[in-house]
């Protein structure tokens, strides 16, 4: 059976997850759960509920100079892991230590950041490793990206796909990948699922935009045959995703959350409402059904989407990015329901980004209203100018949280 009857219970209730803490000795740097919890882990739940903390909530991202300190001072300490999966590599556990100075950086900075490791996205492919799965084909790219191969534009090849098992894709690495680094860390950590599309974005890596969007008009039978079929694999997925990571699985990009894991959902932005609610709602919403609450992630203007989304009691995070965006509208849209996490505009036409970043956090603090939930990514060095505008513009200081760790 490909997916099972996948029930909420594989993931955890978000205050059960767990609280890491670096802790150092010495010179050695472990993690140990939070025995009390923390304060801005109010916020995350709040923002998973799509709740305003009455602010704009901000993610500050360390600098490459507090993470490269840690490394030079401490030495981390991994529990010995006994049996390694078979594709195993030193590489694991390089990545693994990353995440984790990474995340210790974190715990240094105020804020509203949560904590979660990252699964590494070469190791299973980005989001194209997992169209082995329906017979496609993932090809690395020289730049350390992968291209998905369509298959064939055949209805009957199409409407007969019959998946392989999961563990023989490439994408099954990120399912071992989170095992052992659970185990090496004690299950001291949550993860973040690793970049995943939704069943329309899955369809257009096995179609190609041109025959998807064609068949949307032409053969919508064998797409709707296509996305069911990709739908239980995704459910499937997701359902070992969380079971690696002990129930503790949060959003890829729509942090700082917890409770559920994210989706890419791109496609939506480049399709009519009436598409999306046809192609694309139906399918999200049956996996919310089967496996709780969920963010999505949308690069492009997904603006016209968010009426469905609030009638999907189970998508609680829209991450995206803004010039793409109108900030105003996706507010006016959102109607303070939904949390939105908007971050600035990149690799794009110079129409579509911003001139600087005080450009777009002074657009952030005047647009935004307080009853709308919205986070947006701060970096360390620009704490100090979020804080001024804050103080300019709002009239008051902005209550930032408190770091949680200091070495």
């Amino acid at each position: 059976m490909l997916a099972g009857n996948a029930s909420p219970q594989c993931l955890l209730p978000p205050e059960q997850y767990p609280l890491p803490i670096p802790t150092t000795e010495g010179r050695r740097l472990t993690f140990g759960r939070a025995g009390l919890p923390l304060p801005r882990a109010v916020v995350w739940d709040q923002l998973w509920r799509g709740e305003s903390p009455g602010r704009v909530a901000v993610f500050v991202t360390p600098s490459a100079e507090r993470v490269q300190r840690l490394k030079d001072t401490y030495t981390l300490d991994l529990v010995e892991v006994g049996e390694k999966p078979e594709g195993w590599s030193e590489e694991w556990e390089r990545d693994l230590r990353e995440g984790l100075y990474l995340l210790a950086a974190q715990a240094q900075l105020p804020g509203d950041g949560d904590f979660a490791l990252n699964v590494p996205r070469p190791l299973h492919g980005q989001s194209q490793g997992l169209v082995d799965i329906f017979g496609a084909r993932a090809e690395l790219q020289p730049d350390g990206n992968f291209f998905a191969h369509p298959l064939p534009a055949d209805p009957v090849l199409i409407s007969g796909i019959t998946p392989a098992p999961l563990e023989t894709s490439l994408y099954w690495r990120a399912v071992e990948w989170i095992r052992y680094a659970r185990e090496a860390t004690g299950g001291a950590i949550p993860f973040r699922n690793p970049v995943m599309t939704g069943p329309l974005d899955t369809a257009n890596y096995l179609l190609g935009s041109t025959t998807l969007f064609e068949w949307l008009y032409t053969q919508p039978e064998v797409v709707h045959r296509l996305l069911d079929t990709v739908t239980e694999v995704l459910i499937a997925l997701l359902q070992a995703l969380a079971e690696a990571a002990g129930g503790a699985l949060c959003p890829h990009l729509g942090y700082p959350a917890r409770g559920g894991f994210e989706l890419c959902s791109e496609v939506r932005s480049i399709i009519s409402s009436d598409h999306y609610e046809e192609f694309e709602a139906p399918y999200l919403r049956r996996i919310g059904e089967r496996l709780g609450p969920f963010a999505v992630h949308a690069c492009g203007n997904w603006e016209h989407t968010i009426p469905s989304a609030l009638r999907d009691g189970c998508l609680r995070v829209m991450h995206g990015q803004s010039k793409e965006n109108d900030i105003a509208r996706l507010c006016r849209e959102a109607q303070g329901k939904i949390t939105l996490v908007i971050g600035r505009s990149a690799n794009l036409q110079k129409h579509y980004l911003w001139p600087d970043v005080e450009s777009f956090l002074r657009h952030v603090l005047a647009t935004v209203p307080e009853e709308q939930p919205l986070v947006i990514d701060v970096s360390e060095d620009d704490l100090p100018l979020w804080l001024e505008l804050h103080r300019q513009i709002c009239g008051q200081a902005y209550p930032l949280r408190p770091a949680v760790w200091a070495d």
